[in-house]
C-alpha cells in the first residue's frame, strides 16, 4: 500500500470518513462536535488536518489535527484507520509528518496508568518525544456538557518549562476558550 499524506480542507469528500474515524477512535470527553470540529477547520487557519491516503484506492488511512502556532505545533488527534492499527502506518504517518513540519510540537496523552496507556506512550517516545511526567495538566472540557480530563503532555523538539507553560496558555486559549 501506498500511501499519500495531503492538507484536507473543510469541503473535502473524505471528511465522512474522517468525522467516522475521529468518533470512534476517541472518548466523548477528548473530542468536540464534529460540526464544531468543521467550523474551527473552515474559519481558523491555525487549525489543520493532515490525512493519509491510500494511492491506490483512495480510502483514508489515518488523519492528524493540528494547531499550528508558529513557533509550535499541538496535535489535538492523531488516528489510524481501526483494521489498519499495528501496521507500521502510524509510524509512517507521525515521522512523515514530523519530517515535513520541521517544527517541535506539543500533545496530550493519557496518563501512564494501563498498558494500552503505557504501549502508547512508548511508541511516541520511540520518535524522540519526552513524555513530562512532572507537569500537571488539565485538559479543559470542549463544550460546558463535558468533564475536563487529567492527563499528561508529550513533546517534540526542545521545549523549555517556560515554554511549556506558554504553549499550554497559547492551547488553552486557542482550542479549549479558556479565558487566561
Amino acid at each position: 500500500m501506498t500511501i499519500n499524506f495531503y492538507k484536507i480542507t473543510h469541503l473535502h469528500p473524505l471528511m465522512a470518513e474522517i468525522k467516522s474515524l475521529y468518533e470512534s477512535a476517541f472518548p466523548r470527553d477528548e473530542r468536540r462536535d464534529f460540526e464544531v470540529f468543521t467550523e474551527i477547520l473552515k474559519n481558523d487557519n491555525r487549525f489543520n488536518i493532515r490525512a493519509g491516503i491510500d494511492s491506490d484506492t483512495g480510502n483514508l488511512i489515518d488523519f492528524i489535527s493540528y494547531w499550528d502556532f508558529g513557533s509550535f505545533l499541538y496535535l489535538e488527534h492523531f488516528a489510524v484507520v481501526e483494521n489498519l492499527r499495528s501496521h507500521g502506518i502510524g509510524k509512517k504517518a507521525l515521522a512523515d509528518f514530523f519530517d515535513s513540519m520541521n517544527k517541535r510540537a506539543i500533545f496530550e496523552v493519557e496518563p501512564p496508568t494501563d498498558d494500552i496507556a503505557r504501549r502508547r506512550i512508548a511508541f511516541y517516545e520511540s520518535f524522540g518525544m519526552k513524555l513530562l511526567s512532572d507537569y500537571h495538566y488539565i485538559q479543559p472540557p470542549y463544550a460546558p456538557h463535558l468533564n475536563p480530563l487529567e492527563l499528561k503532555l508529550m513533546t517534540f523538539g526542545e521545549f523549555t518549562t517556560a515554554d511549556v507553560d506558554t504553549a499550554v496558555s497559547s492551547i488553552k486559549s486557542a482550542v479549549y476558550g479558556v479565558k487566561i
